[in-house]
C-alpha cells in the first residue's frame, strides 16, 4: 500500500467542510492533492505520522472560479492552474498570474493544481505566493464561527503560512498603469523546481517609478520583499544605468541565505534584466 489508511471526506459545501475540518482530529485539507499525496507518501516512508483524515474540498462549487467584482479579481481557492491560463479577465497588472501558472510542472498538474493548494501547501518554493504579495493580494479564509478572516497575501507569509482555517479566495485590486516583471529559474533542466523567481512591479511617472514593489523567492524562506531596495528605487529617476545601480542596494541576506555562488549570480541578473524593462 503506497499510503496509510485514512478516511476520506467529500463535502459539497464550504460549511459541510469547516464542520468536519473542525470536529475531526488529525486531518489534513486536499485542494488539487499535486502535494499532498506525495507528502504522505514520505511521511509513512519516514515512518512519521500520517493524517486520520482527508478531506476534499473538490466537490464544493463556491470554491471555484474567477469573477470581477468592481475594481478587484477575485480567485477562489479551488481554481486550477489552467484555468488561470485561459482567465480572459487576466489583464493588465493581472496578467502576470499567467506567466507564473504556465512554469508550474507539466500540463495534467496544471489541471490538476490549485491556487489554494498552491499557497497553503506550506512548500517554500511554490510560485503563486511571490506573486500574490506584488500584486498586494489579499487572502480570505473561513473559521469554525463562519466568519471570514482576511490577511494580505504578505502578511500570511511573513507569518509563515499558518492557518486553523480554511482558504476560500484571494482578492486583486486591477491596476492597468502598473508595469510587472517576473523571473523564474528552474532547478536544473531535469526538475522543473524554482531555484529562484523575483517579481517587480512598479508604477511609472515621468522620469521616475513610483510604488516599486520588490518580491523575492529565494526557495529557502517565504516570499518576501526587499524594502531597501524598493525604496532606491523610488528615489532613483529612470535611466539606462539604473538597474546596473540597483545591484548595489540588494538586501544582500535575503539573496545569500544558504546560496551558491550560482544561485547568488543568478539573482543578479534576473534582477538587472527585471529591472532594465521595468525602466524602458
Amino acid at each position: 500500500m503506497l499510503l496509510n489508511p485514512f478516511t476520506f471526506h467529500a463535502p459539497k459545501s464550504i460549511t459541510e467542510a469547516i464542520d468536519l475540518y473542525t470536529r475531526l482530529g488529525n486531518v489534513r485539507l486536499q485542494a488539487g492533492g499535486t502535494f499532498l499525496f506525495n507528502n504522505l507518501k514520505l511521511l509513512k516512508r519516514k515512518g512519521l505520522k500520517t493524517p486520520d483524515h482527508v478531506i476534499s474540498l473538490k466537490r464544493i462549487a463556491d470554491l471555484k472560479g474567477i469573477s470581477a467584482q468592481g475594481n478587484a479579481l477575485i480567485i477562489k481557492s479551488m481554481t486550477t492552474m489552467d484555468e488561470l491560463m485561459d482567465c480572459p479577465l487576466l489583464k493588465g497588472n493581472l496578467d502576470i498570474l499567467k506567466c507564473a501558472a504556465k512554469h508550474i510542472g507539466t500540463a495534467p498538474i496544471r489541471n490538476m493544481a490549485t491556487v489554494g493548494g498552491n499557497l497553503t501547501c506550506r512548500y517554500t518554493w511554490t510560485e503563486m505566493p511571490t506573486i500574490m504579495v506584488g500584486l498586494n493580494a489579499d487572502l480570505h479564509f473561513m473559521g469554525p464561527d463562519g466568519k471570514e478572516q482576511t490577511i494580505s497575501a504578505e502578511e500570511f507569509f511573513h507569518s509563515g503560512a499558518k492557518t486553523e482555517k480554511i482558504f476560500t479566495h484571494a482578492s486583486i485590486q486591477k491596476d492597468p498603469k502598473a508595469v510587472i516583471v517576473y523571473r523564474r529559474i528552474k532547478r536544473s533542466p531535469q526538475l522543473d523546481i524554482p531555484l529562484l523567481s523575483l517579481l517587480v512591479r512598479a508604477l511609472p511617472d515621468g522620469k521616475k517609478l513610483t510604488n516599486t514593489r520588490v518580491v523575492i523567492n529565494n526557495c529557502i524562506a517565504f516570499s518576501q520583499r526587499d524594502r531597501k531596495l524598493e525604496d532606491f528605487m523610488n528615489q532613483s529617476r529612470r535611466s539606462k544605468t539604473l538597474a546596473q545601480e540597483a545591484l548595489d542596494h540588494m538586501d544582500t541576506p535575503i539573496y545569500d541565505t544558504r546560496s551558491s555562488e550560482y544561485k547568488k549570480h543568478m539573482f543578479r541578473v534576473a534582477m538587472k534584466e527585471a529591472i532594465s524593462t521595468i525602466t524602458k
